[in-house]
Order: C-alpha cells, then structure tokens, then sequence
C-alpha cells in the first residue's frame, strides 16, 4: 500500500439524491453566505484534498454548474433514482488510477472541520495503525465522511449484498479504524428544514466549540480528571461573573466563555501549557479562543472587561473546584514560593492584577465578587 500523499487524495460528495424532505436542492442552499456546496470543498481544499467528484443526479443542471464554478469535477449518476449506492459506484468508478484513498461524504453534511478531515488524513498515514476505512467518532458516535482506502475499490464495485454502502462498511467491520474528533458536525446533516435551522447557526458559532464539543476535546487531548473537574467549575463560575456584567451593559459572547473557560487548561501538566493549549486549538481552527487561553496565566493589563478577564479572575478565584478568595490564593503563592522570590514575585502579580479586575467587576455590577458567585445570583 502506497502511503497517501495529496496528490493520490480523492473525496466523493454525494450529491444525487431528490431532496424529498427538504423540497430544495441541498448542496446550494447558503450557509455562512455561500452554498453548502461551497463549504464543503472549501474545508476540504484547506486539509489538502486537491481532487473532488461530485456526483450528480435530480438536480443535475443546478448542481453540475456549482460544481464548475467551485473547480470540482462533476460526474452524472443516470440512476440516481435507484438509491444512495448508485451514486456510491459513480463516484468510485471516476477515481483516478493513482488513488490510493477516497473521502466518501453525503452533500448535506457540509460543516465537517477542516481539521477532522486533516486527522483523518494523518490517522490513514500512520502505518503502525493502518486501516482500510477510517470513520470520524464525536462523542463515541461514528459520523462522516469515511476515508477509504484503494484496496476497497473493487470490493465497491463489486458489492451485490442488500443495505448498500451500510452494507458493505458493516461486511468489512473488521477493517475500519475509529477516529476521535471534537467536531459535532460530523453527525450534523440536513434532510429536513428543521436540519438546515439548527445547522445555519451551528455554523454562525462553530469556531467556539459548545460544551460537548470541548467535553471530547479536553478527552482527545488527554486532560487529566482533576483537571477537566477544575475547568468544568471556572466555567460554572466565570458564567455567573460574565451573567452580571452583561446585565448591567457590558457585551461579551457567551459561547467564547463558555469555551475558554473549558479549555484553558487543556494542556495542564505540560510545560508553557498556555502556549501548548492555545497552539492545539488554532491547528484545530479555534483561533480566537486560542487567544484567550494564550493569555490566560499572564493576562496584560487593561480597562476592558472582556471574555479574556473574565476567564482570568475566574481561574485565579477557582482553587480546584471550589471558589476561594484572591486574598487567601496570595497567601497561599506566598507559602509557596517563600524561598524563591522571582516566583513569588510573579504571582503577586498576577494575583493584583485579578484583584483590579475583580473592582473592575464590583465597580460595573455594583455587587462584591463572592455576592456575584453565590448560589443566589443564578435567580
């Protein structure tokens, strides 16, 4: 088996089908102002994928010029009507002679990361662990696209079993690989209006990973427990300090909180973990969060009270996963670093620079932080 480079990269998007449910052609309606045809080869071109076939079917005028207009090659399924793996040999009969692996996707899952089909591409180069079919996992679930590998092609080609490309995959069980992702969208597609509803604002927000999302990061990225339980109580708590400073005027984004607070420490236990972290999270597409978590041990000093403040004074409150006072944690850093006085010196640094931002915070809500992080302020 020849290891995969990007020129012997081909994906498969599935685009043949009639659309019942939704009454309109999938892969043009606009996601994020272009087409979810458009989304779809632009993540994949990100992640290296220079070759896609899109196939064709009911909608074949519309689709085929979309296709044109975004470089992709288009390939007429004429019977289309007889169900998904007709589609599925179409699209394996237009591979190139050098393939050596194929992306298989449905057109109406368009949000995948471009980061997913890059870990997928990574996983079928590790030959230690190679494995004919690669599946994207979100929360143990298997989702889409499948990459497979050139030694299934004439297995394709020459299915006669019922259930069709499922059943296929589920004859070969023994050679597919499960890869985790922190991507949502892998399980995400649109066969109803209600489909589409849920996935125009996933992906109005899909650069700040929901709360699930970061739950199967954290995992992936081996936190440890103790660790996950202390960004699962900063996340608690930095939600009631941005809560009261919003009701009194200030704008923050709540998802971005949400998801710094999740994974600022991510990377704990590593050394420069801020920096580890933050660079785990912009190679996964998470830039601005990245930037939040960056900052989050030494946080430079300013007016604003924003989502990286919040997340700051959060952490330094946060002793595990009890809220504790900035008063008693500089004692503590003091205990600690009694004998080293560069260190020491730091940490009372950063602990008064939390202490401004804290009157910041009680200067804006008119309440003390302890008031503010009470069981009672949640009413």
């Amino acid at each position: 088996m020849k290891k995969n480079g990007f020129k012997h990269l081909t994906a498969i998007v599935l685009a043949g089908g009639m659309a019942e449910r939704m009454g309109v052609c999938k892969v043009l309606l606009p996601l994020n102002g272009v087409s979810a045809l458009e989304q779809i080869t632009m993540r994949m071109r990100a992640a290296g994928v220079g070759d896609i076939v899109v196939v064709t079917g009911a909608r074949e005028k519309e689709v085929r010029r979309e296709a044109a207009r975004l470089g992709c090659r288009a390939e007429f399924n004429p019977a289309f009507k007889s169900g998904m793996y007709s589609s599925v040999l179409s699209g394996v009969r237009a591979l190139p002679d050098d393939v050596s692996s194929f992306f298989l996707l449905p057109a109406d899952i368009p949000l995948v990361k471009t980061a997913t089909y890059a870990a997928l591409i990574n996983a079928f180069n590790e030959s230690s662990t190679y494995a004919d079919i690669l599946y994207p996992t979100f929360r143990g679930d298997r989702g889409h696209p499948a990459l497979i590998g050139r030694a299934m092609i004439t297995s394709i080609l020459n299915w006669h079993g019922e259930s069709g490309m499922r059943g296929l995959l589920a004859a070969y069980a023994h050679s597919y690989r499960d890869v985790p992702t922190g991507d949502r969208s892998v399980l995400l597609d649109m066969d109803t209006p209600e489909d589409y509803a849920f996935m125009r604002e996933y992906a109005e927000f899909e650069l700040f990973p929901d709360a699930d999302e970061c739950e199967e990061l954290l995992e992936i990225a081996e936190t440890p427990e103790r660790v996950v339980r202390h960004a699962r109580a900063v996340t608690r708590n930095g939600l009631k300090i941005a809560s009261a400073v919003m009701k009194h005027g200030k704008r923050l984004d709540m998802r971005l909180v949400v998801s710094a607070c999740m994974l600022h420490d991510l990377a704990k236990g590593q050394k420069y973990h801020e920096a580890k972290g933050a660079s785990w999270l912009r190679k996964r597409g998470y830039a601005k969060v990245a930037k939040i978590v960056a900052s989050h041990k030494d946080l430079p000093d300013r007016r604003n009270i924003g989502e990286a403040e919040i997340l700051y004074l959060t952490d330094k409150v946060t002793d595990g996963e009890e809220v504790s006072t900035l008063e008693n944690r500089m004692k503590r850093m003091e205990a600690r670093f009694q004998k080293n006085s560069n260190a020491a010196a730091q940490a009372r640094r950063r602990i008064n620079r939390a202490i401004s931002i804290r009157g910041r915070v009680e200067e804006i809500t008119g309440l003390s932080l302890a008031a503010i992080l009470s069981e009672s302020s949640l009413n």
